[in-house]
């Protein structure tokens, strides 16, 4: 695939206007990761790709901005103007430096008002995403231990009602990778969803698919790019959610 990118060098161009209402605007902090969907009822551009428009003033540090998702080829462009559609003014873009699906963009940008467009790569393609914004540059991932001796790890994920339901949801991604792990290909993770999300308010649930997408990410990213801290970091989670819920527990290792 050739990935569609913009740099720097184009501050000036200036894309020819479409006839496309102004999206909706969401804004986004640094330090806040937040998820939307592309669908039917998202802008869309000449290309026939859905958008998602977002808003951060990223102060006057470097920052990272990923767009994370499995349900689609995702396309991030920051920019300036009014609108993300075709009249945004382009800063830079990125289609896979995020790894597999995701896309990420860092710098330190001067201006004090940046808008963020959320874009499938192709065509008429949907589904969930989430929007990071980290202050700083991307860290440099250590690989520790191997697939077969995982490493410990600390998990920063809580064991919220939402995040429990989309750590057992993934392992229908991803049973296939992670079952030869410890007494994972014992467990029924479909039970043990429906039974925490009968728990939940209604409201409550609507977070559980984005969560879920991100678990799916995490643990395939790690076998993907040889990274098995995010493997661990995932069946950690599982094993926290499992205690706190009152199951008997994953174990990691095999």
């Amino acid at each position: 695939m050739l990935a569609r990118l913009v740099t720097a060098t184009a501050v000036g161009l200036v894309l020819v206007a479409s006839a496309t209402a102004a999206s909706a605007q969401t804004r986004i902090a640094v330090g806040e990761r937040s998820g939307a969907t592309l669908n039917a009822q998202s802008p869309k551009l000449n290309d026939g790709s859905y958008y998602g428009c977002w808003v951060v003033e990223p102060g006057s540090g470097p920052i990272t901005i990923d767009m994370m998702t499995s349900f689609f080829d995702a396309f991030l462009v920051v920019g300036t103007g009014t609108d993300c559609g075709e009249s945004m003014v382009p800063l830079a873009a990125d289609d896979d430096s995020g790894n597999n699906t995701n896309a990420q963009i860092s710098g330190t940008f001067t201006e004090p008002r940046l808008l963020i467009r959320a874009n499938a790569f192709n065509a008429g393609e949907e589904g969930n995403y989430w929007i990071e914004v980290k202050a700083g540059l991307p860290e440099v991932e250590e690989r520790l231990g191997s697939m077969d001796a995982l490493p410990e790890v600390v998990s920063e994920w809580s064991t919220d009602g939402y995040v429990c339901a989309g750590a057992y949801r993934a392992m229908g991604d991803l049973a296939r990778n992670v079952g030869r792990y410890g007494n994972v290909g014992t467990i029924d993770y479909a039970a043990r969803d429906r039974q925490v999300t009968g728990q939940m308010a209604a409201n409550e649930r609507a977070a559980i698919d984005f969560t879920s997408s991100n678990f799916v990410l995490i643990a395939l990213g790690g076998f993907i790019d040889d990274k098995p801290q995010q493997v661990s970091e995932y069946l950690t989670t599982l094993a926290n959610c499992d205690r706190a819920n009152g199951f008997t527990p994953v174990t990691r290792f095999r």
